[in-house]
């Protein structure tokens, strides 16, 4: 192959699309350099932003107030005094008979019927024996025998009034129980000044009929 044939060739190659299909992506590197010379010529656009908003400030909270002592309190509002056994207290009425007496109630645990009582040998008269009350053995006396005015019937208006006595449990046989009232001091009488009370706390006067208040720690001593 001489050079004339040569020369020949490389412009039928030159001629071609081939080499017009290069030229457009040699524009296009073109083109993008220019953009990328321009992006670093431009002055960034600068801009009026606002502020930022202040923070809201927070309140300081209220100081809480003093508490109140305990010793201030109880001079503001002192607490009542419980009253004496005889006087503002509530009492629990009995008939032995015609006559009323009366425990207090705070003494009193419970009212039951008469249930079955086993007797003692060489107990004192008053004393009619032993009863069960849910499985605790608890004593009962005739409050009629032990103030000697005879004896109280078992029958069916009878009751046996659980009363506590020196962290124990005795139970009083009455007539019947009456009702429940409030004593204030103006009701009742003292016992007479040198006389032996026996148990007995004052005389209420409510009605027509006294009723004899009674010392449950000294019952059937």
């Amino acid at each position: 192959m001489n050079a004339q044939t040569v020369d020949d060739y490389l412009d039928e190659l030159l001629a071609s699309p081939m080499c017009d299909a290069v030229a457009p992506a040699d524009a296009a590197q073109k083109q993008a350099a220019t953009i990328f010379h321009r992006a670093d010529t431009v002055d960034p656009v600068t801009r009026d932003l606002p502020a930022p908003a202040p923070l809201p400030t927070k309140q300081a909270a209220a100081p809480a107030p003093a508490a109140t002592s305990a010793s201030t309190k109880q001079d503001q509002h002192p607490a009542a005094r419980p009253a004496s056994n005889a006087s503002g207290n509530r009492w629990l009425r009995a008939a032995l008979g015609k006559d009323r007496y009366a425990f207090e109630l705070l003494r009193v645990q419970e009212v039951v019927r008469v249930s079955p009582i086993i007797a003692l040998r060489g107990t004192a008269a008053a004393m009619l024996g032993l009863m069960n009350l849910r499985g605790r053995v608890v004593p009962v006396f005739d409050l009629a025998r032990w103030l000697g005015t005879g004896k109280v019937e078992p029958d069916e208006h009878a009751r046996i009034i659980v009363v506590e006595r020196n962290d124990e449990l005795i139970g009083v046989l009455v007539s019947a129980v009456d009702d429940v009232v409030t004593l204030s001091r103006e009701h009742i009488e003292p016992p007479l000044a040198g006389t032996d009370a026996g148990g007995m706390v004052g005389i209420a006067r409510m009605g027509a009929l006294p009723t004899v208040l009674l010392d449950a720690d000294v019952l059937f001593n």
